[in-house]
C-alpha cells in the first residue's frame, strides 16, 4: 500500500514539472511598459490562441511595484507573476494572461521576458464571456522609478 502511494505522489509531481514552460523571467524583467496587442473580443473560454491573429486594438499598460498596473487611460488594476513563467493583469473589467515567451533547442533554452506567447484576455466578473487573444511587448523598465 505505501509503495503505491509513493508511486502515484511521484508521477503526480512528474505529470506537473512536465506541464512548466521552461520560461525563467523574474519581477524586475517584467515590471515597466507593455503593450498588449489584443484581437476580436466575443469568444468563449473554448478559443484557441496558438496561433497567429490579427490585433484589433493596442492597450498601454504599466507594471508598477508591488503589484499595481496602469493602463493608458489612468485606470488601476493589479498583476501578478505566475510563477517564473508569465504574468497574469486586472484592470478597466477585464484580465489578461500570458506566458513569457521562450524558445527551447534540445536542452538549451532562452527566455525572452520581454514578449509574451499568445495569452487570453476575458471579462474580469465572468469568465465566461467576452474571451480574446493577445500578445504583449515590453517597452521600458520603470522598476525603480
Amino acid at each position: 500500500m505505501q509503495l503505491t502511494f509513493v508511486v502515484v505522489v511521484l508521477l503526480s509531481f512528474f505529470s506537473v514539472l512536465k506541464c512548466d514552460t521552461p520560461a525563467n523571467c523574474s519581477f524586475e524583467d517584467v515590471a515597466g511598459n507593455w503593450i498588449f496587442y489584443i484581437g476580436e473580443g466575443g469568444n468563449t473560454n473554448r478559443l484557441k490562441c496558438e496561433d497567429k491573429f490579427e490585433a484589433v486594438r493596442e492597450l498601454g499598460i504599466r507594471l508598477l511595484f508591488p503589484d499595481l498596473a496602469v493602463d493608458q487611460e489612468g485606470n488601476l488594476g493589479f498583476w501578478t507573476m505566475i510563477y517564473n513563467q508569465g504574468f497574469e493583469v486586472k484592470i478597466n473589467g477585464s484580465k489578461y494572461f500570458a506566458f513569457s515567451k521562450y524558445e527551447k533547442s534540445g536542452k538549451k533554452v532562452v527566455s525572452y521576458c520581454d514578449q509574451t506567447l499568445n495569452g487570453w484576455s476575458h471579462d474580469a466578473a465572468n469568465s465566461q464571456i467576452n474571451w480574446a487573444c493577445y500578445y504583449g511587448l515590453y517597452l521600458s523598465n520603470f522598476v525603480n522609478g
